[in-house]
């Protein structure tokens, strides 16, 4: 009897541990943990899975497919609604050959992915994740090394949000888009990060919303067409070609956006073309080289655009029309210290565009006028009819003499004698006294933004500054006021420094003080005195009062005085038919220089391998190297440059301002004149704000940050 129940008992014992043995085998998170931790893996209401396509293939419509990490080296197809919800960045990796997701169906949602390695076939379109249905949601993702980013193709109500996307390293051309829109209407864009991709491609598409995205470093940030009745706002467009192309379209809203920087061949902040009822309202434009391009908008007889409340800034044309534009209406908006405000193509003149809607005009930083009864708009109308604009149209290489006294000398002789006054290119009846500043939004908690202390420094330098003091509330102060009172170390100080040209002072009784490796830049409007300043530091024109380096005087030691600077002029004019070798040698043999000086400047300038070249087929970017090259042959102590980057596209002042900053870091002092934003921010330690001819501000750049914000609070 108990040897029966001995067996029995060891048979129970037996089947329970191959019952155990089994469930520990079948249970799918056990195993998981024991032997598959770090690997990657798929759970579905189907089971769990180590190979995604499978987990895909097995799932059913609906389900929910949550992947753990791991790198899926396979292209992938979902042809049912599914969602996929990463964790802890699972990696599909196409292996360089075709597109690495492809959703044929309605209904997806994929989020917390990194897609990668695309194959490059601009032909076939490889993309990251490609999309040809409805309602899709793409959100929450990263992307590199991809051809094109996300590409929606018949996708209508689908979502792109909060995705990361960079491009092949490629040539720009030979760049996929990083995002396109084609044949998708009510399409959400928002709050993506485009780095370095060709175009945002929006076309044949109607109701898109682009919202809160950065896109920089591309040829069009957007490439726009055929796109009715579409919302762009809150987006950043900088360091493009052009910021954003806008084409073929009819009642398109553009709202809140800042356009910085974008200086390619064409340089539009925004270009319209053909465009019908827009409404161009509250945006940014600032340094680029021309902030809006209008040709043919509107197009129709019957439509509008409306430029309201906008800020135009620092650009080198604020806006440029083609000779035929007409019924466009501008209001409110503010033009502050562009080269040249507005440029007609052609050298005509504008008809049928309204300068002021219900009594209200723009604010231009040149208006010469007056507001007696004090409403806040001039008593006479603003007329711009700048002699040197119209010659310059006709011949553009004069540009060579902006910022020079011929300039002022030319206008000032069109405006005391009418027989050779130029016919204005506008009449704004209503000038307005004070700048408008945009109510521009900008998500400073979103850790993959652009440096977002830059923007708001940038804005309210180009709103505000400029020292300009019925705008801001800034104490003036005596240039005695301004001089530092511990002035040891300071490489160069100037005591009571003033310039006159004929009854016009200039500059005006400057005393200050720079030190050591400080990098100093020079602040304000035209005519403020900025590059009189750098010239008479340099020796270039006469002066009244003192300038030292040390125990050097500029008077009484000329030689050894100028020896001890570098200068980098805003135009390098050099013999074109020599090449870089042969300019330098010829510079260091009159500055009697060892030619493996000049060598190495070329290593570390990057200019070694365009050494055979001729000057004249250099870029502006090479070309400001090489002018760079020749100011450090002897290897002076102080450096200055008189805006240094007006000629230069984004990616060649990108790498100019790099070697700037590791000679600031070695141990130079730098002076600079800029009208630029960016380069101011990126480069100075501290900013002098001038205005005609004083300076009535010295802060750092946190100082001046402070106040900017104090004062427009």
């Amino acid at each position: 009897m108990i040897n029966k129940k001995m067996k029995l008992f060891s048979t129970s014992v037996v089947i329970v541990l191959v019952v155990i043995l089994i469930s520990v085998a079948l249970d799918p998170l056990s195993t998981v943990k024991a032997s598959d931790a770090g690997n990657g893996y798929i759970e579905s209401p189907q089971g769990t899975f180590f190979d995604l396509g499978k987990a895909i293939l097995s799932a059913e419509s609906g389900d929910v497919l949550h992947v753990y990490g791991g790198i899926y080296n396979s292209s992938i197809t979902i042809a049912k609604p599914l969602t996929l919800i990463g964790h802890d960045w699972p990696t599909v990796d196409g292996g360089n050959e075709g597109t690495v997701v492809k959703v044929t169906a309605p209904d997806v949602l994929i989020t917390g992915f990194k897609i990668t390695n695309s194959g490059k076939n601009l032909d076939k379109e490889n993309s990251g994740i490609a999309v040809e249905a409805p309602k899709v949601t793409i959100k929450h993702n990263l992307f590199e090394d991809t051809l094109f980013g996300i590409y929606l193709r018949n996708a209508s109500n689908s979502i792109i949000s909060h995705n990361t996307i960079h491009t092949k390293s490629l040539a720009l051309p030979r760049r996929g888009d990083p995002i396109r829109i084609w044949f998708s209407n009510d399409v959400l864009i928002e709050n993506n990060e485009v780095i370095k991709g060709r175009d945002v491609v929006l076309w044949y598409s109607e109701r898109l919303t682009i919202r809160g995205n950065n896109v920089s470093e591309g040829r069009y940030g957007l490439h726009f067409m055929y796109c009715d009745d579409a919302t762009i706002e809150n987006n950043r467009l900088t360091n493009n070609s052009v910021g954003a192309f806008l084409m073929y379209s009819r009642r398109l809203n553009l709202h809140q956006n800042y356009i910085s920087n974008n200086r390619g061949p064409s340089g539009f902040g925004i270009g319209l073309k053909d465009m019908d009822d827009a409404t161009i309202n509250n945006n940014v434009f600032i340094g680029n080289r021309i902030g809006a391009s209008l040709d043919n908008s509107p197009r129709q007889i019957d439509s509008t655009v409306l430029f309201n409340g906008n800020a135009f800034s620092f650009n080198d044309i604020g806006i440029k029309f083609t000779p035929s534009v007409r019924k466009n209406q501008f209001t409110k908006n503010s033009f502050k210290d562009n080269i040249e405000q507005i440029h007609i193509a052609g050298n005509t003149k504008l008809l049928d565009n309204a300068w002021s809607v219900n009594g209200i005009g723009n604010y231009w930083s040149d208006y010469a006028g007056y507001d007696a009864n004090g409403d806040g708009k001039g008593d006479i109308p603003y007329k711009p009819h700048k002699l040197f604009e119209n010659v310059t149209a006709n011949y553009p290489n004069l540009r060579l003499f902006l910022f020079s006294p011929a300039v002022q000398s030319i206008n000032f002789a069109s405006s005391a004698l009418p027989m050779i006054r130029p016919k204005p290119k506008l009449i704004d009846k209503n000038p307005l006294m004070k700048i408008y500043a945009p109510p521009v939004v900008y998500d400073t908690s979103n850790p993959s933004s652009r440096d977002a202390s830059i923007f708001t420094l940038g804005l309210f330098l180009s709103l505000g500054v400029s020292a300009y003091a019925s705008t801001l509330v800034i104490p003036r102060l005596t240039n005695r006021q301004i001089a530092l009172e511990d002035s040891s170390g300071a490489p160069l100080m100037v005591d009571r420094l003033s310039k006159r040209f004929g009854r016009d002072d200039v500059v005006k009784d400057l005393t200050f003080s720079i030190r050591q490796g400080e990098s100093v830049a020079f602040w304000g409007p035209n005519g403020a005195g900025k590059s009189t300043l750098l010239h008479c530091i340099l020796g270039i024109i006469p002066f009244e009062g003192e300038i030292n380096i040390g125990t050097l005087s500029s008077r009484n030691d000329p030689k050894e005085f100028r020896g001890k600077i570098g200068f980098v002029p805003q135009e390098i004019n050099l013999y074109v038919d020599l090449t870089v070798s042969e300019t330098l040698d010829f510079f260091s043999s009159i500055r009697r220089i060892e030619s493996s000086v000049g060598e190495k400047l070329l290593r570390n300038l990057n200019l070694s391998t365009h050494s055979h070249k001729k000057v004249g087929h250099l870029s502006g970017g090479m070309k400001q190297r090489l002018g760079l090259a020749l100011a450090l042959l002897s290897d002076p102590p102080i450096l200055i440059l008189d805006e240094p980057t007006t000629s230069l596209d984004s990616q060649s002042r990108t790498h100019f301002f790099t070697y700037l900053n590791e000679l600031k870091t070695a141990g130079k002092t730098l002076i600079f004149a800029s009208h630029r934003v960016e380069d101011v921010v990126s480069l100075a330690d501290k900013i002098f704000l001038m205005e005609d001819g004083s300076i009535v501000k010295d802060c750092s750049k946190k100082e001046f940050s402070d106040l900017m914000i104090e004062d427009i609070t």
